[in-house]
């Protein structure tokens, strides 16, 4: 008996039998003492003394005063606490905690309490407290010991006393309760009556009614039978008195098949079964089910099916377990014997009571599934493909499609019925392992939420197992019988009978069972008739026979004595079979020379003896006598020659670590070898050696050296003196050669690639080995596998040379190791084919087209030489960067810095760096300086002392970079020297003391002045084409300075690309006010001229008459959308007078701050300064050390706009300037146009003649504030000079057009308004 059983029996005998006999449980005199707290949430916890003794766990009843409608709680637990909720506060209980032992129920303790009074007075041990007012109802409540075990929930409003009325349970929701009992020959016609008044008792506390509680019944054994319909009676008398009337079925035990019917028949809605009611199965069995159980109880719990199982005597609890819903304690009990059904009733009742209560808690009700409909069931039931062990069947799907499909199947005149659950979507199946020649009925049920719908039926008789066919004698002697036939479909074995056509006697024929188409039948008596049959079987079942008459030949006299299996040590000798029974045949053999010979004796009835054993390449005289009943006898003769004796086969050589090999060879004869002979020599000098091994063994380890080949030779010598013939092989040690071609290549400035050519043979791995070349680094190894020949090793030192071994490792040792010295990058390729290796400092610092729009102080317009954008950086432009940002790894000491610029007449006369690093205090350390005011050049670096050594370049040909105009400048520094060239031609070169280590932090700044420090410093005015570091020192020598168009060589420089690629037909829009035009010859004198070098100012020329227009001209390269250069983001500057056009003007006063702007780049660390107005908040800037300042001082003005800081993610679009802005912005643009127009005619006259103009300086004169400085380009100029003789006034320009005729031709008008540009950018 289960244990929780024991406790529900137990306690329910005790309550029962102390109401029969009119007093309480008996109190234990061990009372222990009971403790009680109040938890959260109202909860009830209380713990008690465990009593002494053994016992079978405790009941705990907590009940409402007397009065009181509320349900009580009951709970069984195993340990001496429990946990009760959902109890009212303001409500009085009685709790009663019961010992439940083998005897009955002691009374361990009870207590009035109220959870109220508990939490108040938590220190008291017992409260108590009147109750007067009647108290309201309250949901029911749940209590569990600690942990919390499974919850027993009596519906009881009276305390289990004699003068209490007996238990009735009003569910609030209808419920349908189907009992499945069962009627197998088992439980016998006494026990049957006990089920029947179990059941009666069962259902006498429920209220039946057509909107309460239906109860229908099925009883099963070999054929489930609905005995009453849930709808067939309304009260509960007709009910009681059906179960009265209940007659006993017998059978067998087919509790899967009454589960089904319940599911098919008494679940639907013609049944009376409603889909808002509670649905409720009471299985009561005594055994276990003769079928499958497991499929049916599943779709009935899948259908929200409540199950409960009773099992008695014999039952199987694991079933009734398999079968019952949740939870296990509650819908699972077992009794040992019928008459303890009665104990089980009252438990049972108040259980279900409980389940079709717990549905309205759960929302059982609501979730019920509706009626199903005729659109349910399934049409056209199609059985096809019969076979004598399968079926198909399929059928039309029903319109509403189901959950799925429950198919059974059963023999029409019983048997055990089987089933197959279908998914829903699915319309057809197969039936497999049937019993052929069988009619069988099968049923198709599809499965909703809310039951099984009307199903399919069907009738189909499988067909026979079909016999073998083609009978075939094979072969027939005077003893024997081969039969084959063709296999049967189905078929797991054949029975063979055989037997004599005219039996003698009590002669009796003989079977034999096989599983293939053919049997040999032996001991048949020669010249007689034999019947033999055949059926195919499959298990129980047999097919028809069919049969075939053979007769055995008579015996010939024996003869044709033949020799097989001749080997060196034995022979088989065989005979033909005399006509007459052989008593024996007796076998003898004498060689030639008569040295040696045997005999051997054989039964009568074999044809065949084995002689041996013989000795090898021997010939032997055999003589066969056959000795007949009645002790005749005859003989016949014969000679055999045995074989020579085999030599030892597959040899094979293994190598061993050090100098030995292991040879292995498969033995020569499976015995006889007495000893194997080794003899090994080797192939030129050297003395062979030999070893003698036991002839059992099959394997030799032979000390040979690694430096020759070696032949090989075995032979086996046998136990009777014989020698095999000698079986060799040569041996070639195996080359453990190295890898060769070891390569080593940098992939990146902290990696190398190690590749190698794989030696010949099997390598089971390569070790490579790599340090420091300098030897001073630790050794690290990597192992690699055999299939591969390179690896990269990272995490490396950059600039750094590094020393790699790669050995090969084969299953015999280790090959030598190759080795190879690599350095890694320094530099990264800037080109995809690595031709070049350097660092690209326009991209670094944003200086391209897609990333200078957020930068400050940074303007972009064409190029006069090529499709390379020109930027200006203006004074404001703070051009910072992290070392490591731009350097991964340190600069290498020997680099070339080359860079196209030109200075602008607004380029400051202090000297500045060009480029510079500086270390974290922003010290310079390395750099190039220019100084306008010089006319230098200056390299400066560190030595290894970190004392500042520089090179100062300031001959003629370096003074012309300050004149104006565009130049390609290389520095190439090397370990000793610094040579200096300018537009590809070298200049000079100085030696230079030895390099220190470049720095690795610290900045990289372009265009700082030389007298400002920290990050915030101004920046001078230039404009940059070009700035690129190379890893190398002659770099300037394969320069062609192919941007130069006057140092252009066609041979060696690519064409440029077009800037525009527009059609000449396409009228463009009238330009604006353009630079001047081109230079006419003889013209009247200038407006102005070059300045002359260290000169006085000369008068201004007159203005010359408005000239002709001009023919239209080609389109001009840009319009109107070409972006000027950007000013400071979101400061707003005071509204000033209209200046002369210019391409940049003098900052205006420090104006209110603007709204928030474009989002600038990460700043770098700044200085200390004072604060300032609340401004948006800024960038992230580096984290950096403290600076040399002092304290902050007091509140000031507003400061100025800071400077740049470090490249950051594009921002949104600004708010619009001031309209002095928009003029600027427009005028700018004007001029970038007209420069755009006129580098295409420069290109092809001005820029060619550079080399023939003298060097202008740049204009130094102050400048008022506001009035900006046209960018002057060769020929064009404001102040008196030197005016060369072919140079004639600017005429003032509309449209471009085509070179006028020499001579003193009068400025043509203005010309006319053009169509749209072609490709605006």
């Amino acid at each position: 008996m289960s244990t929780h059983l024991g406790v529900c029996l137990w306690l329910w005998l005790g309550v029962v039998l102390g109401r029969g006999q009119g007093q309480g449980p008996p109190v234990s005199s061990a009372s222990g003492r009971l403790r009680l707290a109040v938890l959260p949430e109202d909860r009830l916890q209380m713990k008690w003394r465990e009593s002494d003794g053994s016992g079978l766990g405790y009941l705990v009843q907590v009940k409402p005063m007397a009065g009181d409608s509320e349900q009580e709680v009951m709970l069984t637990t195993k340990s001496p606490k429990a946990t009760v909720g959902g109890l009212s506060p303001s409500k009085g209980y009685t709790l009663q905690i019961f010992q439940l032992t083998g005897s009955g129920s002691v009374l361990l303790a009870r207590r009035d309490f109220v959870i109220e009074d508990l939490k108040s007075n938590s220190m008291s041990r017992s409260n108590q407290r009147p109750l007067g007012a009647a108290l309201r109802p309250t949901p029911s409540h749940v209590g569990s010991p600690d942990p919390e075990p499974p919850v027993t929930v009596a519906p009881s409003q009276d305390p289990p006393s004699l003068a209490t009325p007996p238990f009735r349970c009003l569910p609030p929701t209808p419920a349908d309760m189907i009992f499945l009992v069962d009627g197998s020959w088992s439980i016998g016609h006494r026990h049957f009556q006990q089920i029947k008044v179990f059941l009666a008792s069962v259902i006498e506390p429920f209220e039946i009614g057509p909107d309460k509680v239906q109860v229908g019944l099925t009883q099963y054994s070999g054929d489930p039978q609905t005995e009453w319909e849930l709808n067939a009676f309304s009260t509960k008398e007709e009910v009681l008195g059906a179960v009265q009337n209940l007659h006993y079925k017998g059978g067998n035990t087919f509790t899967g098949l009454a589960l089904t019917h319940v599911l098919q028949e008494n679940l639907k809605p013609t049944a009376g079964s409603r889909p808002e009611a509670a649905k409720v199965v009471i299985l009561v069995t005594d055994g276990k089910s003769q079928d499958d159980v497991h499929t049916a109880g599943r779709v009935l719990k899948d259908l929200n099916v409540d199950v409960f199982a009773v099992g008695v005597k014999n039952a199987d609890e694991a079933e009734l377990r398999l079968l019952a819903s949740q939870p296990l304690d509650i819908t699972v009990h077992n009794v040992q014997d019928f008459p303890q059904l009665s104990t089980l009733a009252g438990l049972l009742s108040r259980l279900l009571c409980q389940q079709v209560q717990g549905r309205r808690l759960r929302g059982g009700p609501a979730s019920a599934a509706p009626v199903l409909d005729p659109l349910s069931t399934p049409t056209s039931l199609v059985l096809s493909q019969v076979t004598s062990s399968s079926v198909h069947l399929s059928w039309t799907p029903a319109p509403r499609p189901p959950l799925k499909y429950l198919v059974i199947w059963q023999p029409s005149r019983g048997g055990i019925p089987r089933e197959v659950v279908v998914e829903g979507p699915s319309s057809s199946t197969e039936l497999h392992n049937l019993t052929s020649s069988t009619e069988y009925l099968v049923s198709v049920f599809p499965v909703y939420e809310a039951g099984a719908a009307e199903g399919l039926r069907g009738l189909v008789t499988t067909a026979p197992l079909p016999p073998p066919q083609a009978l075939t004698l094979a072969a027939v002697t005077p003893r024997t019988v081969r039969l084959t036939w063709q296999p049967s479909a189905g078929a797991t074995q054949y029975l063979v009978r055989c037997a004599p056509a005219a039996p003698k006697g009590e002669e009796e024929g003989r079977e034999v069972r096989v599983r293939l188409p053919e049997v040999v039948l032996g001991g048949l008596e020669p010249a007689r008739d034999y019947n033999l049959w055949v059926q195919s079987l499959r298990g129980a079942e047999a097919s028809e026979a069919r049969g075939v008459r053979a007769r055995t030949p008579p015996p010939a006299p024996p003869r044709h004595l033949t020799f097989s299996d001749v080997s060196h040590d034995s022979a088989r000798v065989s005979w033909e079979g005399t006509p007459r029974p052989v008593r024996l045949f007796r076998v003898s053999y004498v060689s030639s020379e008569g040295g040696h010979s045997g005999q051997t004796e054989a039964p009568g009835n074999v044809t065949s003896a084995t002689l041996g054993p013989l000795s090898s390449s021997t010939t032997y005289t055999v003589r066969v006598t056959c000795l007949y009943p009645g002790g005749s006898s005859s003989s016949m003769t014969g000679r055999l020659t045995t074989g020579k004796v085999p030599s030892p086969s597959q040899l094979s050589v293994t190598e061993l670590p050090g100098d030995e090999v292991r040879l292995e060879w498969a033995a020569a004869a499976a015995s006889g070898v007495l000893v194997y002979q080794i003899k090994w020599t080797p192939l030129g000098d050297g003395k062979a050696r030999e070893i003698s091994v036991p002839g059992n063994l099959g394997t030799a380890v032979l000390p040979v050296g690694r430096l020759s080949e070696y032949e090989i030779t075995i032979l086996a010598y046998y136990r009777d003196g014989a020698r095999s013939d000698p079986v060799s092989l040569r041996y070639t040690p195996l080359s453990r050669s190295p890898p060769s071609n070891l390569a080593l290549a940098s992939e990146s400035p902290s990696s190398l690639r190690v590749s190698w050519t794989p030696p010949s043979g099997r390598v089971l791995h390569y070790r490579l080995t790599y340090t420091l070349a300098s030897g001073s680094g630790p050794e690290k190894s990597v192992t690699v596998p055999g299939p591969t020949s390179h690896v990269t090793l990272p995490d490396l030192m950059a600039a750094t040379k590094y020393r790699v071994l790669v050995s090969a490792v084969y299953g015999a040792g280790e090959s030598t190791a190759v080795s190879a010295t690599g350095r890694t990058a320094a530099c990264p390729a800037l080109h995809a084919d690595g031709s070049l290796a350097g660092f690209d400092l326009m991209a670094a610092f944003g200086l391209v087209q897609e990333e200078y729009a957020s930068i400050r102080g940074v303007a972009m317009e064409p190029s006069a030489f090529g499709p390379t954008r020109t930027f200006t950086l203006f004074k404001d432009a703070q051009l910072t960067r992290r070392t490591s940002d731009i350097h991964p790894a340190a600069l290498p000491p020997e680099h070339t810095v080359g860079f196209l610029m030109r200075l602008l007449p607004d380029t400051p006369r202090d000297a500045f760096a060009l480029w510079q690093m500086t270390d974290e205090d922003f010290r310079p350390t390395l750099g190039i300086l220019l100084d306008a005011s010089r006319k230098s050049l200056t390299y400066f670096s560190h030595n290894p002392r970190a004392a500042l050594q520089e090179v100062t370049f300031d001959l003629p040909e370096v003074r012309k970079i300050f004149f104006g105009s565009f130049h390609k400048v290389h520095v190439a520094v090397g370990r000793s020297k610094v040579q200096l060239y300018v537009d590809c031609r070298k200049v000079a070169e100085r030696p230079i003391g030895e390099p220190g280590s470049p720095p690795s932090t610290g900045f990289v700044m372009l265009g700082r002045l030389a007298k400002a420090r920290g990050p915030r410093s101004s920046s001078a005015t230039f404009q940059l084409q070009m700035l690129k570091i190379m890893c190398s020192d002659t770099w300037a020598e394969e320069d062609r300075c192919c941007e130069l168009p006057g140092s252009k060589e066609g041979e060696t420089c690519p064409a440029l690309p077009s800037a525009c690629p527009c059609s000449w037909q396409t009228p463009g829009p009238p330009g604006p006010q353009g630079p001047p035009g081109l230079p006419g010859r003889n013209g009247a004198p200038g407006q102005q001229g070059f300045p002359g070098p260290r000169g006085e100012p000369g008068p201004p020329g007159q203005t010359g008459p408005e000239g002709p227009g001009g023919q239209q001209g080609s389109p001009g390269t840009q319009g109107r959308a070409v972006q000027g250069p950007v000013g400071p983001p979101g400061v707003k500057g005071e509204k000033g007078d209209h200046g002369l056009p210019g391409l940049q003007g003098h900052p205006g006063h420090q104006g209110a701050p603007g709204k928030v702007g474009l989002q600038g780049p990460k700043g770098m660390r700044g200085l200390e300064g004072t604060a300032g107005l609340p401004g948006p908040p800024g960038p992230r800037g580096f984290q950096g050390m403290a600076g040399p300042r002092g304290t902050s001082g007091e509140q000031g003005p507003p400061g100025a706009v800071g400077p740049t800081g470090l490249p950051g993610p594009k921002g949104e679009r600004g708010e619009k300037g001031e309209p002095q802005s928009l003029a600027t912005i427009y005028h700018l643009v004007s001029q970038a146009c007209e420069s755009a127009i006129q580098t295409h005619m420069l290109k092809f006259d001005s820029f060619l003649h550079e080399s023939t103009r003298p060097p202008m300086p740049i204009l130094e004169g102050p400048r008022p504030p506001g009035v900006s400085s046209e960018i002057q380009l060769p020929g064009q100029g404001r102040h008196g000079g030197p005016r060369p003789e072919d140079r004639g006034e600017p005429g003032a320009l509309s449209q471009v057009g085509s070179p006028g005729l020499q001579g003193n031709q009068p400025p043509g008008p203005r010309g006319g308004a053009g169509h749209p540009p072609c490709c605006p950018e």
